[in-house]
């Protein structure tokens, strides 16, 4: 039981308590609990059309369960009030306050070798059990609360795309499963950290974890994306989440390229009117992830994409902090 990274005593907590954390009574809590199957608006919804991206690439659907105002605000609450305060151990970075991709890139810099393996559909692999394991066998919550929190946090018997509450348990799902993956990187001196579902590995022959990470994530229903993992020699270039693992880690050049590319075909007007936020937000995005290694080079990146144009209309630009 994880209890003791909880600042309270989680496992004391009774219905009363509950709703003192959360604010919100009792009363809507088993309401929205018993009507959270019926409060998302699923969709599919086309990947993203992304700034290098050949335009006439054919795209993905991706299904999206977008959760109601009152569930999200009810989920919003348990992220705050239970899951955020959560002292997590220092190996997960993604999805938590606080922690940032450098965290996560900095415990592999200067390494021999890295190995990158990608858990394949890791989201809608965790089920509603995994998930009320998580609150009562992790975190003590009784069985009745357990099953409160659990409806409140999945959707269709798994863990929804898109909900607050998702990130922080598939964490927590995966810290309760990789016990034996930990105990093979601390004695083969081994670095392990993860970005949600990317764990990456490196040391001097990180590569001889692989089997155990297979074998840990079959027996407990996951898979790994062979098309996916990487294994880097000491010769090899060493990428991680797109981040150059040198002595000092830096963006790749391609990468910035890639953008300035995107950053020109919006310019030009060659995005479809019906793409351009989502296109948008994903240079927005990926210039947020060049300002945390290279902040010159981004604020170049946004005068660019600051004076780009559809059309004559100037495109309003909102980078997050």
């Amino acid at each position: 039981m994880l209890s003791d990274l909880f600042p309270d005593s989680v496992s004391s907590y009774s219905m009363r308590a509950l709703e003192t954390r959360l604010g919100i009574s009792r009363d809507e809590l088993r309401s929205a609990a018993s009507l959270a199957g019926a409060g998302y608006r699923p969709f599919n919804q086309l990947n993203k059309l992304r700034p290098f991206q050949k335009l006439n690439t054919a795209r993905k659907l991706r299904k999206i369960d977008s959760p109601s105002d009152n569930l999200k605000r009810v989920q919003t609450q348990i992220y705050r009030r239970i899951l955020r305060p959560l002292v997590l151990p220092a190996y997960l970075n993604g999805g938590i306050a606080g922690r940032s991709i450098i965290d996560n890139v900095m415990m592999h810099v200067g390494a021999r070798s890295l190995v990158t393996v990608d858990i394949k559909a890791f989201f809608p692999s965790i089920d509603n059990r995994e998930v009320f394991r998580v609150w009562r066998e992790m975190l003590g919550f009784s069985d009745r609360i357990s099953s409160i929190l659990t409806k409140l946090t999945t959707f269709e018997r798994r863990l929804p795309q898109g909900a607050p509450t998702s990130a922080l348990l598939a964490n927590l799902v995966l810290h309760r499963l990789d016990g034996p993956i930990r105990a093979h990187c601390e004695k083969s001196a081994i670095a392990y950290s993860t970005w949600i579902d990317d764990l990456a590995f490196s040391g001097d022959r990180p590569q001889q974890i692989i089997q155990t990470v297979t074998q840990t994530l079959s027996a407990a229903g996951f898979g790994i994306s062979h098309r996916k993992l990487r294994i880097m020699g000491p010769g090899d270039r060493k990428l991680l989440v797109g981040i150059v693992l040198n002595r000092f880690p830096n963006i790749r050049r391609e990468y910035i390229a890639q953008v300035r590319s995107g950053i020109h075909k919006l310019r030009v007007g060659l995005i479809p009117e019906n793409s351009l936020r989502p296109y948008i937000n994903s240079l927005e995005g990926k210039i947020h992830h060049v300002a945390a290694l290279a902040p010159t080079k981004s604020q170049k990146l946004l005068v660019d994409l600051a004076s780009a144009r559809h059309g004559d209309a100037p495109i309003p630009i909102q980078i997050r902090p």
